[in-house]
């Protein structure tokens, strides 16, 4: 059994093997089965082939339009019906039990290493009226993940933007989900998010405060750039006001 990547494709293989003897000397007779996950594109895969000595005999693939057992050398193809019907039942079988061995194991695989994501929700005036809530997740792995926009308890499902999962190039995923609300009504809102690394769901909710930090620097920078120009003022008048007083004195005297 082998884990390959990326983090989230799993792939189990087995052999069996048998030696035969006949007067020509001895002949081997195996048989590869493979199965790999296929993450958000359906069932997985399964592939068995079949070898005597290094002959390749017979395959089957459940990715075929017809998935059956087929020949793949001339001399087997004289077999009948019911042997290419009773191999092919069995194959089937094999494929669902490699099926349930592959849930299992992304079952351990996933408890020991999957990476909750990173949440936030953005804030984007749109116009007076209207802005963009946007819910983001970052930094996730395995790719699966669920985002969804409720207004007071409902669903929004219509109403939101949801873009593909994304890889983030580090072996993590990335997903947002937005919807546009009226203004003054964002509290309304809420973002749901599910994925396997989380102990439960997420709610959340857009948090104004958190984007108040540069308005109010603004604001106090403002206030300070006009202080300083009052005083600067004030200090002028005063000089001004002594230099006055102190011309009329000098006329005064002579």
């Amino acid at each position: 059994m082998t884990v390959m990547a990326p983090r989230t494709l799993l792939l189990l293989l087995s052999g069996a093997f048998a030696l035969t003897q006949t007067r020509a000397g001895s002949h081997s007779l195996r048989y590869f089965y493979t199965s790999v996950s296929r993450p958000g594109r359906g069932e997985p895969r399964f592939i068995a082939v079949g070898y005597v000595d290094e002959t390749q005999f017979v395959r089957f693939d459940s990715d075929a339009a017809i998935p059956r057992m087929e020949p793949r050398a001339p001399w087997v193809e004289q077999e009948g019906p019911e042997y290419w019907d009773r191999n092919t039942r069995n194959l089937k079988a094999a494929a669902q039990n490699y099926r349930v061995n592959l849930q299992i194991l992304r079952g351990y695989y996933n408890q020991s290493e999957a990476d909750p994501p990173k949440t936030q929700v953005t804030h984007h005036p749109v116009s007076d009226h209207e802005a963009t809530l946007r819910c983001w997740a970052l930094d996730f792995n395995p790719a699966e993940i669920t985002l969804t926009w409720q207004r007071d308890g409902e669903d929004q499902t219509q109403d939101t933007e949801l873009v593909e999962t994304r890889p983030a190039g580090d072996g993590t995923f990335q997903k947002w989900a937005a919807v546009v609300v009226p203004s003054g009504e964002e509290q309304r809102y809420t973002c749901h998010v599910q994925h396997e690394g989380l102990p439960e769901p997420l709610t959340l909710r857009w948090e104004p405060s958190s984007q108040l930090t540069i308005p109010i620097v603004g604001i106090v920078a403002v206030l300070a750039v006009l202080g300083a120009v009052v005083i600067g003022a004030v200090i002028i008048a005063v000089m001004w006001r002594r230099k006055s007083l102190g011309r009329e004195g000098v006329r005064g005297g002579v």
